[in-house]
């Protein structure tokens, strides 16, 4: 898992930060460092007036998923799922060398003049795209596209 905390004696861009500091009136974003004094006496401001954040005196974390490789901010130590692929394992590294069973599609380029035959032929004999398409692996949409190159003008089973 890498989660990079903002906590006092880290430095930002340089410059030491400090976490959030009320003592003079002068406040520290945790999210983006930006220091700033405040204008209104009493009470701790809403926001930050530079990034607007309203979690800008809590503990801010950067945090990484190794499924899709996004990379967001969050309050939270240990968030429940990536907010990109909504994995719940964000934090396990994958495997190399393993792949995803839900990828099962060949891909443009590696479809020949042979895969272009078979598809064809497949089709001749009257299976639908569709079925040719789960049989083969190839996508619906490149098996239509060899289709209908095939068989212009012709109604095409779907």
């Amino acid at each position: 898992m890498e989660v990079i905390s903002m906590g006092s004696g880290d430095s930002v861009n340089g410059m030491p930060y400090e976490g959030p500091v009320t003592a003079g009136k002068v406040y520290v974003c945790s999210r983006c460092s930006h220091r700033w004094v405040a204008r209104k006496k009493g009470g701790l401001p809403k926001n930050c007036p530079k990034c607007r954040s309203t979690v800008w005196m809590k503990d801010y974390h950067v945090c990484k998923c190794y499924r899709c490789n996004h990379k967001w901010g969050t309050v939270n130590e240990e968030p429940k799922r990536c907010p990109k692929c909504h994995s719940t394992k964000w934090a396990v590294p994958v495997k190399t060398g393993e792949s995803s069973p839900r990828v099962r599609s060949v891909s443009r380029s590696m479809i020949g003049p042979d895969l272009m035959k078979e598809v064809v032929r497949r089709y001749a004999e009257g299976e639908s795209c569709t079925a040719i398409a789960i049989a083969t692996g190839i996508s619906f949409s490149d098996v239509y596209a060899i289709v209908k190159s095939h068989y212009a003008g012709d109604h095409i089973l779907v």
